[in-house]
């Protein structure tokens, strides 16, 4: 006997005759389950109900392409960055799984994905590089959900990826700039990218954040900006800005024609895409070596934040971040920070030490 409950409701599952007879008892007991199980094999069997033929199984990419995506956008429609990074892992999971159908894809096929995935060369580099855990992690994590929605809609009765363990990632590889990095950056970027990389300096905000502030969304009174997307709740934040960061949204406040305050160079009625080309170019200019990432900017802000003393609570706010354990990923001390801190303990301790005077 197999029974199997989904949500509220049981479900048998058996095969009859070569013939797979999955369906619902209507039952919200176990005990009715089986006896609607039971019911159902002795029909079977004196031959009172024709077995009905099962439907088949659909491919995935068909499945991935079609129903999921639209899925996808429709409840995504508000996180086009969100729908943009699951059909992203859909392209490389349909270029895997593509002609499998839902149901021969089992915990063994999706592990040697994971092989395949992460012996892959990274795109548009030319070191050498490979696909990241945290790039196949993430790519595993989509296939979940295309599993989940597809068990919701009959298309498949189990998900593959609920017995399989994600790689492990390592969260020590971010940077700090130097303020010597920081002011070769700056020389070598474009007048945009030079914009954007103040704010994130100034504020932590993530580059997509900062790319799609509106004029509206700038408060010189208060000296703020107000984020209104995020992947949550915390994202959608008021950040109070520094001088330099006041300056430079206000010049482009002035100098905007449209809504945006860093429109595309392309369709100014659209805020700029992405910077990441430019950061890319800038590094290359500036000779920085070891490289950083566009991202490592907003760990350079936060991490100088909390060097500065700014406490956890006020940190995540102003990060953005849901759960406080975030905000600890993105505090870096330099090592000259800990040289200072030392040196303040060094003295403490030594007038600790030192005998009173009466």
């Amino acid at each position: 006997m197999a029974v199997f409950r989904r949500g509220k409701i049981w479900w048998y599952d058996f095969r009859f005759r070569g013939v797979r007879i999955r369906e619902s008892t209507r039952a919200t007991t176990r005990a009715r389950a089986l006896q609607a199980e039971a019911v159902r094999k002795t029909e079977l069997l004196q031959g009172r109900v024709q077995t009905r033929r099962p439907e088949p199984s659909p491919r995935f990419s068909d499945f991935a392409h079609g129903e999921f995506a639209q899925w996808c956008a429709n409840e995504h429609r508000d996180r086009h960055s969100t729908y943009a990074r699951y059909m992203r892992s859909i392209k490389a999971l349909a270029e895997f799984f593509g002609n499998k159908s839902l149901e021969a894809i089992d915990p063994g096929v999706v592990e040697r994905y994971k092989l395949h995935r992460s012996q892959q060369p990274r795109k548009n580099t030319r070191d050498g590089r490979l696909v990241s855990p945290a790039a196949v992690n993430r790519d595993l994590a989509v296939l979940r959900i295309v599993f989940n929605f597809a068990i919701r809609l009959g298309a498949a009765n189990r998900n593959p990826v609920a017995g399989v363990k994600f790689l492990k990632e390592n969260h020590l590889h971010t940077r700090v700039l130097t303020p010597e990095e920081e002011v070769q950056y700056l020389q070598a970027a474009s007048p945009l990218l030079r914009d954007v990389a103040i704010i994130m300096l100034d504020t932590g905000m993530r580059p997509g954040e900062v790319c799609k502030l509106r004029t509206v969304d700038l408060d010189n009174k208060l000296g703020s900006a107000c984020v209104h997307e995020g992947k949550t709740p915390s994202a959608r934040r008021h950040i109070p800005l520094t001088g330099r960061a006041l300056d430079v949204l206000a010049r482009r406040a002035v100098e905007a024609k449209t809504e945006w305050l860093f429109p595309s160079p392309y369709d100014p009625s659209k805020p700029v895409i992405e910077v990441r080309k430019a950061h890319e170019a800038a590094v290359k200019r500036a000779g920085i070596e070891p490289r950083f990432r566009l991202y490592d900017i907003r760990h350079t802000a936060l991490s100088r934040m909390a060097m500065a003393g700014i406490d956890l609570a006020t940190l995540k706010e102003i990060a953005g971040h849901s759960q406080i354990q975030m905000t600890m990923r993105y505090i870096h001390p330099t090592a000259e920070h800990r040289r200072r801190v030392l040196e303040k303990f060094e003295t403490f301790c030594a007038d600790m030490r030192r005998p009173a005077v009466f």
